[in-house]
């Protein structure tokens, strides 16, 4: 008996689920595809919308400057470290390494703005953008290998090491000095001079028009005497 009241009821919500669906099956097909098509237009906006938020969001200035920012803090943090490490080592190989890692850090950073300051001016930099990801991967290397060898407690290979960061250091100094020279060499803002006295010879002509306007009007000379 309970078997049945259990079927009984399973069809009456059957039935019930098809009464309420009923309503699609009696629309038309014109009707559906145009709930379709807007369904997936909406769809498609949300999408585009989300995109070009992202995009906005991306390009800000703000965001930049944030990354900016991080990556300084990361530079000065690992740079701290490595300073600390320096002072507190006794002389010998360990606390050169320390100083050498110090010094490619701040090379390093150094090419960075350096980069930075010469695309923000529009310089032509060539080849050394694409050059960037390699140069950044060799010095993490040679970095690894410095902080390696403070923590090592033997000297060994130690000179080879220092060879290389010192010919490292050299490269980063020779792409740095280059890109400083290419953000030299740009025109000054040569048009700036035109710009000022362009600006200055209009206002001095429309001070010189208003105060023609504004002047009280001269009376006309008398007539000269009969004789």
């Amino acid at each position: 008996m309970t078997d049945l009241l259990t079927a009984g009821t399973a069809t009456l919500d059957l039935r019930a689920d098809d009464d309420d669906l009923s309503w699609l099956s009696g629309l038309d097909t014109t009707v559906l595809a145009v709930l379709g098509g807007g369904i997936v237009l909406l769809l498609l906006l949300a999408l585009l919308a989300g995109w070009l938020v992202v995009r906005k969001v991306r390009r800000s200035p703000l965001v930049a400057r944030g990354r900016e920012l991080t990556a300084r803090g990361r530079e000065l943090g690992a740079t701290a470290s490595a300073v600390v490490a320096a002072r507190r080592l006794p002389p010998g190989a360990r606390r050169s390494a320390a100083e050498l890692q110090v010094q490619v850090t701040r090379a390093r950073g150094e090419l960075r703005r350096e980069l930075a300051a010469a695309h923000d001016a529009g310089a032509h930099l060539g080849d050394v953008p694409g050059l960037l990801p390699a140069l950044e991967a060799e010095g993490t290397r040679v970095e690894r290998c410095l902080r390696q060898q403070t923590l090592a407690t033997s000297a060994r290979g130690f000179p080879e090491l220092e060879a290389e960061a010192a010919a490292y250091l050299d490269m980063l100094a020779d792409v740095t000095d280059a890109v400083r020279q290419a953000q030299r060499v740009l025109p000054a803002s040569s048009h700036l001079p035109g710009e000022v006295a362009d600006a200055v010879s209009a206002l001095r002509a429309h001070t010189d028009a208003y105060r023609e306007l504004t002047a009280a009007p001269v009376p006309p000379p008398p007539p000269p005497a009969p004789r």
